[in-house]
């Protein structure tokens, strides 16, 4: 039988500063949630890029651009994650999607339960955010079942404004277990009850929708998911870009700058949006000597999503405030093209290669 192997899980946390990112995928509304900031992860055996054999460190190949077109053909669509701090669970299934439809033909429809790994991701915790190690080793644990054994809720539930289905899963718990439940929307000492007390309704733990939902994953587990190591790690520009040309989509997380993402907050902090390049998908760089690179660090925030491709000759201009109070134009020749998780309707709307 089939199974995904060790090198299926592909993890990019690392990039050349000087290449802009080029989005293909979009938004639902003015959102954008993100991920609190993202730690430093030290992989086993992980070796810094200025140890690394030179020629992988540099941007030197015969291929300038992957197909791009069709690698974005083989993603499933595109989803919203609304207004969760769910990016990297959002980029975890959307990898995860991609390898089922393409090792095993499944349909190219396939739509997991971002909502299942979340609850996972944030149980017994009491902040949300999370990580691609994370949420793989997780998948590893525990299996994905399908988005309709258990549905996406597009919102964090808050103590001052409770919905009646958060009272009805979460107001008989407190402390921790409470925190945990407003975050991932059930009761985190579910995940390891028993059939019985899921099914019995005079059960405290009465929840069959979940107890499906469970048994799904597990069989989604033991059919497709066998893999041993989820702290694999590209560090070079050469790794990154050769792994596209197989056609592997990579996940990224990195530190979030509200300027160069033309994000809602950057008027907040001083910079202006340039509207163009948030309906094209385009982002570009915290320049040194930027507000962007000043202000951003000040609310610190993290965003992960899936890249698809690059183009080692595509060029994009982006307009910069400078802390001197002037507006300079930066020109960059090279992007990466990514899915993200905002939905169809605003970031992106207007992208074209």
């Amino acid at each position: 039988m089939k199974h995904l192997g060790s090198r299926v899980v592909i993890i990019l946390f690392w990039i050349v500063s000087s290449i802009a990112l080029a989005g293909n995928v979009q938004q639902d509304f003015e959102g954008a949630y993100l991920d609190p900031p993202y730690a430093v992860h030290q992989p086993p055996k992980y070796s810094p890029p200025t140890s690394g054999p030179e020629e992988s460190r540099r941007l030197d190949r015969a291929l300038v651009r992957n197909d791009v077109e069709g690698l974005i053909k083989k993603q499933t669509p595109v989803r919203a994650q609304e207004k969760r701090g769910t990016c990297s669970i959002f980029s975890a299934t959307a990898l995860l999607e991609f390898h089922l439809v393409n090792i095993f033909d499944l349909v190219p429809t396939l739509d997991l339960s971002e909502e299942w790994l979340e609850y996972l991701a944030t149980r017994n915790r009491t902040t949300d955010g999370s990580n691609s190690w994370r949420n793989f080793d997780l998948i590893n644990q525990h299996g994905m079942p399908d988005e309709q054994l258990l549905p996406y809720i597009g919102r964090t539930w808050k103590v001052d404004d409770l919905p009646p289905l958060a009272i009805e899963r979460c107001g008989h718990l407190r402390g921790v277990p409470f925190s945990s439940c407003l975050l991932g929307h059930r009761d985190p000492s579910l995940l390891h009850a028993t059939d019985a007390q899921l099914l019995d309704v005079n059960s405290g733990l009465y929840d069959p929708e979940f107890q499906r939902a469970r048994e799904a994953a597990l069989e989604v587990k033991q059919t497709y998911i066998n893999y041993s190591d989820r702290d694999y790690i590209l560090q070079y520009v050469n790794q990154i870009q050769e792994a596209l040309d197989q056609g592997e989509p990579l996940t990224m997380g990195a530190g979030f700058y509200y300027g160069s993402w033309n994000h809602r907050t950057a008027p907040d902090l001083g910079m202006p949006r340039d509207m163009n390049n948030w309906y094209k998908g385009i982002v570009g760089y915290p320049e040194p000597g930027s507000v962007d690179s000043v202000m951003s660090p000040t609310k610190e925030a993290g965003h992960s999503i899936v890249i698809v491709g690059y183009d080692n000759e595509k060029t994009v201009r982006t307009r910069v405030r400078m802390t001197d109070g002037s507006t300079k134009t930066f020109t960059y020749t090279g992007v990466y093209y990514f899915k993200n998780s905002w939905g169809k309707d605003g970031f992106g709307r207007d992208f074209s290669f």
